[in-house]
């Protein structure tokens, strides 16, 4: 089968593959969403857009899928604050009909990031602000996800000092641990990109049972290192591996770093940094596992996807890279 091509106009900002591939969202920065589909079951046509709609009273930053389980539905956050959910609701001559599900009010601040996480304890969404606040939201009932309340909301920077003003970021990525069964851990990794220090590394958090609430569970950096810019988190898929990956973009390298959630001595995981990887020479901006958690792909401003694999050693090196056709 050959691959098709896809044009997508200038005002696209994000796009997000459902998890059969023969759908994709465009988050788009006049507010809309589009749905974009191959229009015939042999994979061979092209795609088409075959339905968009007002979303939002600014640009829309990210748009996701929910787990299939859920259907088909997508959440999409804003700069206008807010974020909302859209369900597909069939129609009789065929074409794509999509009915807002839930409107969750956040605030006046930006939206960066929102992304499902299918936990024990239900169906689960985590926002990111541009001032640095965290915000979950919970379903009360997944039969009907119309109605959703505000679980949990804390800060994920540290406080700053007298006088410096308010974090400003301008990007965020947020990763949920990969389920191993059908539903995951309440764990998720965030990661915010701005230009002040303070905002710190790329953060683990967990919900604690005993306690009912989120606690910091990992700070993804080395004692005393130059903090850069977060651009991406990815959790890998774990197929059987006694220890958790998580991938880390920031600025021009990406780091692989090694969780294992076996105790120590004084009751904390072990984290350590397996990889440190800078050959793009540019800022990268993406980063995606394949389905085994063993390939990790990044994509960065010199317009090109490097692939890379461990050896049996440990060893993170680069197995192929797929070049810009600029380049080619």
């Amino acid at each position: 089968m050959e691959c098709s091509s896809i044009s997508l106009s200038d005002s696209v900002l994000y796009t997000s593959w459902n998890y059969s591939g023969e759908r994709y969202a465009a988050a788009c920065n006049d507010g809309s969403i589009q749905i974009w589909s191959r229009r015939n079951e042999s994979g061979d046509a092209p795609f088409s857009c075959t339905c968009q709609w007002k979303a939002h009273n600014g640009p829309v930053l990210k748009v996701v899928w929910a787990p299939p389980e859920f259907g088909d539905m997508v959440v999409s956050c804003s700069t206008d604050g807010c974020v909302t959910l859209w369900e597909e609701v069939a129609e009789g001559d065929g074409d794509d009909t999509w009915r807002l599900c839930s409107h969750l009010e956040q605030s006046r601040t930006t939206v960066l990031d929102v992304q499902f996480g299918n936990c024990l304890s239900g169906l689960k969404l985590v926002t990111a602000g541009a001032d640095g606040h965290v915000k979950i939201y919970e379903t009360t009932n997944t039969l009907e996800l119309k109605h959703w309340q505000l679980q949990a909301e804390f800060s994920s920077v540290p406080a700053l000092k007298e006088g410096t003003g308010k974090v400003s970021c301008t990007a965020a990525s947020i990763s949920w641990r990969p389920p191993v069964d059908s539903i995951q851990r309440p764990v998720f990794v965030l990661g915010y990109c701005s230009s002040s220090q303070q905002v710190g590394p790329a953060k683990v958090w967990e919900f604690a049972e005993a306690y009912q609430r989120w606690q910091l569970l990992a700070e993804l950096a080395e004692p005393n290192e130059k903090l850069e810019p977060v651009h991406h988190v990815s959790w890998a898929p774990n197929v059987g591996r006694p220890y958790e990956l998580i991938a880390v973009s920031s600025g021009r390298a990406v780091s692989i770093w090694r969780l294992e959630f076996s105790s120590d001595s004084q009751g904390r995981i072990s984290v350590s940094r397996v990889a440190h990887l800078q050959d793009h020479n540019s800022e990268v901006w993406h980063l995606d596992w394949d389905m085994s958690g063993m390939t990790l792909a990044t994509s960065g401003s010199d317009g090109n996807v490097r692939l890379w694999q461990a050896s049996f050693g440990g060893q993170w090196q680069q197995q192929g890279i797929v070049a810009s056709m600029r380049e080619s």
